[in-house]
């Protein structure tokens, strides 16, 4: 039977660098920061633990008997509940996707913690310091790296005349690229909506772009999300 200090240990051990992933996200504000990410650490560890402690409760069990003990079924059963925490961490909005990151801290401790719980320091470790690099040291990489972004724009116009060819110079004199785009047109309110998915160089609301496409004849609305 393992002995209880090394129990011990194996806990803190898998708590202290849960607690030290998860500082990062609590100092972004994410929904499972310090607290949750030590918890899931430690349970992951506990969880590792138990299911070695399997084999000191029944000892007599072998691959020729009828109870069969699988040491890797509660660490794989682990890592499947943490996905419902993952799901619960990745939010959805206008268009946006959020939390990605989280979920996959919560993977990555979760991991750490089954690796500490039976034993693989060193291991643990080094997932521990790739995670935080990859978390504060790669956040300053990521802002020389030019990157694509996305938007959605919503027009509505007076009328039911196509305004398309006005509207794609506007986006070519602003290298957005239109990507998608949605046509609905109110015969009897005589009007008509645009919805665009666009595709630009820079993550901002520009201006300018409002400005010009301020200027197509019978404009009523814009919304750029």
């Amino acid at each position: 039977m393992m002995e209880t200090e090394v129990m011990i240990f194996r806990l803190v051990l898998a708590g202290l660098l849960g607690g030290l992933i998860g500082m990062e996200r609590e100092r972004h504000g994410r929904p499972a920061g310090f607290r949750t990410n030590i918890l899931l650490a430690t349970g992951s560890a506990l969880l590792m633990m138990l299911s070695q402690y399997m084999y000191d409760l029944y000892p007599g069990q072998n691959s020729g008997s009828i109870i069969r003990l699988d040491p890797g079924r509660i660490a794989a059963m682990s890592i499947t509940g943490i996905g419902f925490l993952g799901a619960g961490a990745i939010i959805k909005s206008k268009g946006h996707v959020r939390g990605l990151t989280t979920a996959a801290c919560l993977w990555m401790v979760a991991a750490v913690g089954l690796a500490v719980g039976c034993g693989f320091y060193l291991p643990a470790l080094v997932a521990t310091g790739i995670a935080l690099f990859s978390l504060l040291g790669l956040r300053f990489l990521e802002r020389h790296f030019r990157k694509d972004w996305y938007r959605k724009l919503i027009l509505s116009f007076d009328g039911i005349e196509d305004q398309m060819p006005d509207i794609i110079k506007v986006m070519d004199n602003h290298q957005v690229w239109i990507l998608r785009m949605g046509l609905n047109q109110n015969l009897k309110g005589n009007e008509t909506g645009y919805e665009l998915e666009l595709k630009m160089r820079e993550n901002i609301f520009k201006h300018d772009l409002i400005s010009d496409l301020a200027r197509i004849p019978g404009l009523k609305r814009v919304q750029l999300i």
